[in-house]
């Protein structure tokens, strides 16, 4: 690890892509894509913006949207930097920013939801087909509740390993409910490089101290999923 490679400066600067086709929004105007411009040891690098949309103008970003995409990328940067033993360069940030800013929660979801599904497909009943695994809003909880409902004995005959994991889950939700705000949720990168786990240790106070099991295995559902989705990332240098 270079630590003089640890003081170079990162920037992230956003602008409207006038260079592509615009799109027309609702009183005719012409808007276009929000992009990232990262700058770092004198080199940079473009790319859209995952959660921005298309804009008249900057003014129109919602409020706190860049702010928060700056703080992701800045954190993915000095993390990439911590774990290199050579000198950093941007290549392949665009694909390790999809997968880092992922929502913690869409992460949980995305490991859970398929196991479940498979779970409940067991059960070898017709009635599976009027659940639609696919839809966003079918919640791992909310397929859990219909499953339980619908086949009598399903929460029985679940093997172990993913009962544990749907309690760590629903743990997880009690201690660190979805946030009202849009650019306030913990991601990817949030997890990996520390500061999430350190925040759920403080909300989890004295009574998750008393519980350690509880924790380890709230800790151990958010480190398989995370090393899941961090396989996708292949062999990005």
């Amino acid at each position: 690890m270079n630590s003089l490679q640890k003081q170079k400066k990162i920037t992230v600067k956003f602008f409207l892509n006038e260079a592509l086709e615009p799109v027309t929004g609702e009183k005719g105007q012409k808007q276009y894509p929000l992009y990232v411009q990262v700058t770092y040891n004198r080199k940079n690098m473009q790319f859209r913006s995952k959660y921005g949309l298309s804009y008249k103008n900057l003014k129109e970003v919602p409020s706190g949207l860049m702010v928060f995409e700056e703080k992701v990328l800045a954190k993915i940067i000095r993390h990439e930097v911590n774990e290199s033993s050579v000198e950093y360069e941007l290549k392949g940030l665009k694909r390790k920013y999809d997968v880092y800013s992922t929502s913690v929660y869409q992460m949980i979801e995305e490991h859970l939801k398929p196991r479940l599904r498979l779970a409940i497909l067991k059960t070898g009943s017709e009635i599976v087909n009027v659940l639609n695994f696919y839809q966003s809003q079918a919640t791992v909880a909310l397929l859990y509740e219909a499953a339980t409902i619908l086949f009598p004995g399903f929460e029985r005959n679940l093997l172990q390993k993913l009962k544990d994991d749907l309690e760590a889950y629903s743990l997880y939700r009690k201690l660190n409910p979805e946030p009202v705000l849009a650019f306030d949720f913990p991601t990817i990168i949030d997890w990996i490089e520390g500061s999430h786990i350190t925040e759920l240790v403080g909300l989890a106070g004295a009574s998750m101290t008393r519980n350690l099991l509880s924790m380890k295995r709230v800790t151990s559902l958010l480190n398989q999923a995370a090393n899941e989705r961090l396989k996708t990332l292949g062999d990005i240098k």
